[in-house]
C-alpha cells in the first residue's frame, strides 16, 4: 500500500453558472469529504495570482451540490475557480483541485430612466431592490448612496444642466451594477421670435400667418385641432416645440400644406395623431403632408416626436408638379400605425409617387421606433435620392402584401447607408413582404439583424438572423415595448432603437 495516493477524490463535474458579475459553482461531491475550499483567480486556469479564498459552504443542489460565490465580480473579466474537498476530522488528506473557468457578464439592476423623473436640473435614478449599491458615477463625479436611498432603490442626482445628455453607472465598491442614458429636460425657448400658444389658442390660424423664424411653444397635456389643412406662408421657416414631459403636447391637424417655397419646418417634442381632436373615438385623418402643389422645402424635420393613427401617411408627394424637399429628417421619434389595412397596407411612412422630376434629396432616419406601418418604409420609386441614411431603428411588424419594405424601383440612390437596425415581424398576412430595391450595389447594410418571423420574400438586405421569434427579442412587441429581453441577443448593446437597449 502506497500511503501517499490515501486522500479524497476530487470534485467532478464541475461548472460555472453566471449571472451579470455572479457566479454559481455545481459539482458532485465524493465520499468522506465534509467541508471545501474555493479560490478564485483572474485568468484561465493559471491561478497564478489568488484573489478570493473561501472556506465553502455548499448546499445540496439536485443530485449534487453548489456554492454561491458571495461577492460580486468585476464585469466582463475572466475568472478561474477551483474546488477542493477536505475532511475536517483530520482523517484523509485534502482531495486536489477540480477547476473551471468562465467570465463574467455586464449586470444591468437599473430600470430606464422616465420622462417624468426629469426636470431641467434633475434626474431620478432607479433599480432594482434588494441590492448591493454603494454610489453612482456621472463622468468623473461621484454621487454616495445612502442606507436609505439603498433601500428604496433611488437617488436623486441634482445641479445637471438643462437639455444635457448623461451616462450613469451604478456601482457596490468596484463592480458595476447598471448603466442608463438620460436627457434633463429642455428650458423653453425664449426670444422675440417666441409664441407660447395655450390650449384654447387657435394654432393653426396662427401658423398661417406666422413670421420667418417664429418658434411657437406648446405646453404638455394640450391638444391643438383643426379641421381645415394648415397652409405653411410663403418663404417661411418656423419651429412647432413641445415642452418636455411625459405627456407631449398633441398636435392633430388634418394636413399641413407647403406653400410654393418654404424653409425649415422643424417639429420638436410633438404628438402628431391622426385623430380628430386627438380622440382615439374620432375617425383617423389621411395625412400630414398630401403635397400635390409645386414646391421647393428646404427641410423637414421631426425630432423625438410620436407620429401615430394616420390612414395613409404623414409624408406624401404626389401629381405631375415638380415638388423638391431637400431634407426629411427624422430622429428619436416612435411611428405607428400609419397606412395599416392589416392586409397590403394604403401608403407608406415616406410615400413620394409623383412626376419624375419630384423628389426627396436626402432622407435621414435615426434612434427611431416603426411599427405597424401597413405598406414601407420608403417608397420612392419615380425618381433617386441623393441619401438615405437608416441608422439605430427598431422595425416590427412592417410591410404589407407584396410591398417593399424600401421601393426605389430602378432608381439609383447617391449614398445608401441602413446600419444597426433590427427588423422585425413583417406585417404581411400572405407572407409576401419583400426587403430593400434599387438600383446599383452601392447599399451598405452593417450590423443588422431580422428575428425568425421576419419573412422576406424577396429584395433582402445583408442581415445576421435571430434564431428567434420578436417575442421573444422584445418585452412586448404588440404593445409598442420594444425593450431587449434576450441577453444573448449578439445586438443588445449596439442594435435597434438605443431607447430599447
Amino acid at each position: 500500500v502506497d500511503d501517499s495516493y490515501n486522500r479524497l477524490f476530487r470534485p467532478s463535474e464541475v461548472l460555472a453558472s453566471v449571472d451579470g458579475v455572479t457566479a454559481k459553482l455545481t459539482f458532485k461531491g465524493k465520499p468522506g469529504v465534509n467541508s471545501y475550499i474555493v479560490e478564485l483567480s483572474k485568468d484561465s486556469l493559471k491561478f497564478a495570482e489568488i484573489v478570493k479564498s473561501y472556506n465553502a459552504t455548499v448546499i445540496k443542489d439536485g443530485s449534487g451540490f453548489s456554492f454561491a460565490i458571495p461577492d460580486l465580480l468585476e464585469p466582463n473579466t475572466q475568472y478561474s475557480a477551483r474546488i477542493k474537498g477536505t475532511d475536517s476530522t483530520g482523517g484523509k488528506q485534502e482531495s486536489e483541485w477540480a477547476m473551471v473557468a468562465f467570465k463574467t457578464k455586464t449586470e444591468q439592476i437599473m430600470y430606464p430612466v422616465d420622462i417624468a423623473d426629469l426636470t431641467t436640473t434633475t434626474a431620478k435614478l432607479k433599480w432594482k431592490i434588494p441590492n448591493q449599491v454603494s454610489h453612482i458615477m456621472i463622468g468623473s463625479t461621484r454621487y454616495n448612496i445612502t442606507a436609505e436611498e439603498a433601500t428604496l432603490g433611488e437617488k436623486v442626482i441634482s445641479n445637471l444642466t438643462p437639455a444635457t445628455a448623461y451616462t450613469a453607472t451604478l456601482y457596490f465598491n468596484t463592480s458595476i451594477r447598471g448603466t442608463n442614458g438620460f436627457t434633463t429636460i429642455s428650458l423653453l425657448p425664449t426670444g422675440p421670435n417666441v409664441i407660447n400658444v395655450g390650449p384654447a389658442d387657435d394654432l393653426a390660424t396662427m401658423i398661417q400667418s406666422a413670421a420667418n423664424g417664429t418658434i411657437f411653444v406648446l405646453f404638455q397635456g394640450s391638444v391643438y385641432n383643426s379641421d381645415n389643412p394648415v397652409i405653411i406662408p410663403s418663404g417661411i421657416s418656423l419651429t412647432i416645440y413641445g415642452e418636455d414631459g411625459p405627456n407631449k403636447p398633441i398636435v392633430a391637424f388634418n394636413g399641413i400644406t407647403l406653400s410654393a417655397v418654404t424653409g425649415t419646418l422643424k417639429f420638436e417634442n410633438i404628438d402628431f395623431t391622426g385623430y380628430a381632436n386627438g380622440n382615439p373615438n374620432q375617425a383617423k385623418r389621411n395625412y400630414i403632408f398630401n403635397q400635390g402643389a409645386t414646391n421647393t422645402t428646404a427641410e423637414i424635420n421631426f425630432e423625438n416626436c410620436s407620429i401615430r393613427n394616420f390612414v395613409n401617411s404623414p409624408m406624401r408627394i404626389q401629381s405631375a408638379n415638380v415638388i423638391t424637399i431637400d431634407k426629411f429628417t427624422v430622429n428619436n421619434c416612435l411611428v405607428y400605425d400609419i397606412g395599416d389595412n392589416n392586409s397590403n397596407g394604403t401608403y407608406a411612412f415616406i410615400h413620394a409617387t409623383g412626376a419624375a422630376n419630384s423628389r426627396i434629396n436626402n432622407i435621414s432616419i435615426k434612434n427611431s421606433t416603426f411599427y405597424k406601418i401597413g405598406y414601407a418604409l420608403i417608397v420612392h420609386g419615380t425618381t433617386p435620392s441623393q441619401s438615405v441614411a437608416i441608422e439605430n431603428c427598431t422595425f416590427n411588424n412592417t410591410t404589407g402584401n407584396g410591398r417593399i419594405f424600401i421601393d426605389y424601383n430602378s432608381q439609383t440612390i447617391g449614398t445608401f447607408s441602413f446600419n444597426n437596425n433590427i427588423f422585425g415581424k413583417t406585417l404581411s398576412p400572405a407572407v409576401t413582404a419583400k426587403g430593400i430595391r434599387y438600383a446599383g450595389t452601392n447599399l451598405i447594410v452593417n450590423n443588422c439583424f431580422t428575428t425568425s418571423d421576419a419573412a422576406i420574400t424577396g429584395n433582402t438586405f445583408t442581415a445576421t438572423g435571430y434564431s428567434g421569434l420578436s417575442t421573444q427579442l422584445f418585452a412586448d412587441p404588440d404593445n409598442g415595448n420594444f425593450k431587449i429581453i434576450d441577453n444573448a441577443f449578439t445586438g443588445k448593446d449596439t442594435a435597434g432603437d438605443p431607447r430599447w437597449r
